[in-house]
């Protein structure tokens, strides 16, 4: 009988155990579904931003795994921050599909996150948010250079990851804000 009540508890343990594991597990995000009619209301109030520092080659895996089509999005940013560098990238859609996209470097790129996050807080969905911060990067940036009839990018590493690979520094930081 104690072999059984043995066996029982072991299996019983094993159980709950593996239970508590599975309840504990990080979720794999789900992307915000987003209107392909251009729905600028709900993708104003649904921002998504991604944040990472440190080493480039953790950096660019991370990215890699950023659940967005960007060929779907109107609007969307990187910020790059290295030892004495800074980039910025905008890329906007374009009715036939391509993006122009508009590039700043920068050393002094630590003080505009603080205002895209204001331009995106105080929009709080109301108009479209791309444009939003749009005329913060103009008014802040100036006019950048502009590339215009880029192909939509196939994933965002392929959007993000040139930007990590060039920053100066060993320990970078990158910002990807997803915008309309």
């Amino acid at each position: 009988m104690k072999n059984y009540t043995l066996i029982l508890t072991t299996a019983a343990a094993a159980f709950f155990i593996g239970v508590a594991v599975y309840a504990q597990s990080t979720p794999t995000p789900t992307p915000t579904p987003i209107s392909k009619g251009g729905d600028c209301k709900q993708s104003s109030w649904n921002t998504e931003l991604y944040g990472f520092c440190g080493a480039k080659p953790a950096m660019i895996e991370k990215i890699a795994s950023i659940p967005v089509n960007l060929s779907e999005r109107r609007v969307f940013l990187q910020v790059t921050q290295g030892d004495s560098s800074g980039e910025v990238k905008l890329y906007e859609r374009q009715k036939d599909g391509t993006f122009t996209v508009t590039e700043w470097s920068n050393g002094q790129t630590f003080k505009l996150l603080p205002k895209i996050d204001k331009a995106i807080f105080e929009n709080k969905g109301v108009n479209c948010v791309g444009e939003q911060v749009t005329a913060v990067l103009r008014k802040e940036l100036g006019p950048g250079k502009v590339s215009q009839g880029v192909a939509a990018p196939e994933s965002p590493a392929a959007a993000f990851s040139h930007s990590v690979k060039n920053a100066s520094g060993e320990f970078i930081r990158t910002t990807i804000v997803i915008l309309c």
